[in-house]
């Protein structure tokens, strides 16, 4: 069986990653993709200014120019509140995302891009020198497949977060070990996107 950990040097929104038959309705296959930026991440628009940023005319849009898939990222801030709960506004926005593009057969691949902990252009990142933080990372993730386990496989794949900055790589490699052990807890088989360290460099793969 293949491992349905995955490498991915997300640079570019283009990604190729699978030799197999296109249009399969069953794995998860992307050829070309387009990154939805400031909509649920890096965004301070809320209530209808975020409600009609992305619709379905952008998702149809994305689809008829021949892309298979979007890359969708979140962030802790418009998701979760300081206390860990849920926005439902934001999670509904998400919810409806993931239907529709799954309306299009497109792929999706949920991004968790800025924590609040962790900002890839930061200067102090408190993920890299605070087991509690390290924990909430972990216990967001278990939220998150819990959430969104009900999608199949083929359709719905998680990143575990955007460009990893940590000044040891190990202390990266360790975070994406436990990240991955709480999803496969409940989701064995779901794609998981791993960036490599320090912005997802080439020369991090190792």
């Amino acid at each position: 069986m293949k491992s349905s950990l995955w490498l991915l040097p997300l640079l570019i929104s283009f990604l190729s990653c699978t030799q197999d038959e296109p249009n399969n309705k069953t794995k998860f296959e992307i050829h070309k993709g387009v990154n939805i930026s400031h909509w649920l991440s890096q965004s301070s628009a809320r209530g209808e200014e975020r409600e009609k940023f992305f619709v379905e005319d952008d998702i149809r849009f994305i689809d008829s120019i021949g892309y298979d898939h979007i890359r969708l990222p979140i962030d802790e801030e418009q998701m979760w509140d300081e206390q860990g709960n849920k926005n439902p506004e934001a999670f509904s926005l998400l919810h409806k995302a993931l239907e529709l593009a799954a309306t299009y057969n497109l792929r999706v691949i949920v991004d968790l891009h800025i924590i609040r902990s962790h900002y890839f252009n930061d200067e102090v990142r408190p993920l890299w020198t605070d087991p509690a933080e390290q924990d909430k990372f972990v216990a967001l993730w278990r939220d998150l497949s819990a959430e969104l386990s009900k999608y199949p496989n083929h359709m719905v794949a998680y990143e575990l977060l955007n460009e990893a900055v940590s000044d040891d790589h190990e202390e990266w490699n360790k975070l994406v070990d436990r990240a991955v052990k709480a999803i496969r807890e409940t989701e064995p088989e779901r794609k998981i996107v791993i960036g490599s360290n320090m912005w997802q460099s080439v020369r991090t793969f190792d």
